[in-house]
């Protein structure tokens, strides 16, 4: 074929307004990892590759509160992560049994019905209304009855806006047998979470949500139970999310320097600048700054009667809120005023929550008051000017 079968294209630059990132991810940088993603690019082949890497171990060790030594970080965005510990830690012929009150645990069934086509992963589910969560009774009732080798829960979920308190899962599934893999994508630095107290045995992160830096990137951590079963299984995950290889490239255990794939230097740079941010200034203070910059941005939505789709304040997430809208309201023309009217950015509802809330992200950055004042105010005029 001659190479000028196709012409070259005409790629212009347009004018792009940034707005205040208000939604359920991706959030507005650090400045500071700003600046980190255009460091020099670095190579296996060099010392300080590992230096960083030994960095973002020991930052994520922190960040998770473990002590474990297999903690790394997936080349993928969340679902990467997701992925990984399914499949690492799930072998054919075994059980994960899902427990689903919004979007992130679907897929997690898909992912775990995708792979049961072909090596037998058996999945059972238990639910509850996505507004609320999990009893310790219904989920110790589900892992009696269904005794699987695994538990995947959300921690933090973005499509509901729901919390799940997890402080004694971790020793209810070992009681029956099985391991839990948790999900921390939109609640890690935004919520307390403390792996090694809490018996968690994988959990996987994104660095787009309250960590405030660019998707593209996973934390992962594993347990002494969950190491265990993957250095003694049987089966071969998939090459490219395989923790046996993984663990080797990222020298968790300080005596390998293996080559799996090429890691993108501008995401290991970011993850170290954004594990910098959060040292600074420390996971209680984060932790509490979340806290209070959301439970002021729902006093602030009381003050104007928005009703939000949590009804249990115990069970709202710190990160993201899901406001409900107004009946007759279209969640599109609604997003499409705040980011014209206001350049802020909020989205829609997902899965469960589709066409009946707003999800807004008081989180990362922009875990303030004075981003609360304007998302509030913004979200009240929205609310009175597409009045029906």
């Amino acid at each position: 074929m001659s190479a000028k079968t196709v012409p070259p294209p005409l790629i212009l630059d347009r004018k792009f307004v940034v707005p205040l990132l208000c939604g359920p991810g991706p959030c507005a940088y650090w400045p500071s990892v700003t600046e980190a993603l255009a460091k020099p690019v670095i190579t296996p082949n060099c010392d300080e590759f590992y230096n960083v890497l030994d960095d973002i171990r020991a930052g994520l060790q922190y960040v998770f509160q473990t002590k474990s030594k297999l903690v790394l970080a997936m080349s993928g965005a969340g679902h990467s992560g997701m992925e990984a510990v399914i499949s690492n830690l799930v072998a054919p012929g075994e059980t994960l049994l899902v427990a689903s009150r919004g979007m992130w645990d679907q897929r997690a069934i898909i992912i775990a019905n995708r792979l049961g086509k072909y090596n037998g992963i058996k999945t059972e589910i238990t639910s509850v209304p996505s507004n609320t969560t999990f009893s310790m009774e219904q989920l110790e009732s589900e892992l009696k009855r269904t005794r699987p080798e695994a538990m995947f829960i959300t921690f933090g979920d973005s499509s509901t806006g729901t919390i799940q308190n997890i402080e004694r899962l971790g020793d209810i599934c070992h009681k029956y047998g099985a391991l839990l893999l948790v999900d921390t994508v939109v609640s890690l630095i935004g919520v307390e979470f403390l792996m090694d107290e809490w018996g968690v045995d994988a959990v996987f992160s994104a660095t787009q949500k309250a960590f405030s830096g660019p998707a593209g990137i996973a934390p992962v951590a594993f347990s002494a139970l969950a190491e265990e079963k993957i250095n003694n299984r049987k089966h071969e995950p998939s090459f490219y999310i395989d923790i046996k290889l993984l663990a080797n490239q990222w020298n968790c255990y300080g005596d390998t320097r293996t080559y799996h794939h090429t890691l993108c230097p501008p995401m290991l740079w970011a993850l170290r600048c954004c594990l910098q941010e959060i040292v600074k200034e420390t996971l209680p203070v984060s932790w509490a700054r979340h806290a209070s910059s959301t439970a002021y941005f729902h006093q602030r939505l009381q003050e104007y009667s928005i009703e939000l789709f949590v009804p249990k304040p115990e069970e709202r997430l710190n990160t993201v809120t899901t406001v409900m809208l107004p009946e007759g309201y279209n969640h599109l023309e609604f997003h499409n005023y705040m980011r014209e009217k206001h350049n802020i950015l909020v989205l829609e509802g997902r899965g469960p929550t589709l066409g009946k809330a707003i999800r807004v992200g008081i989180m990362g950055v922009n875990a303030t008051k004075e981003v609360a004042d304007k998302v509030a105010d913004a979200l009240a005029d929205s609310i009175q000017a597409l009045r029906k």
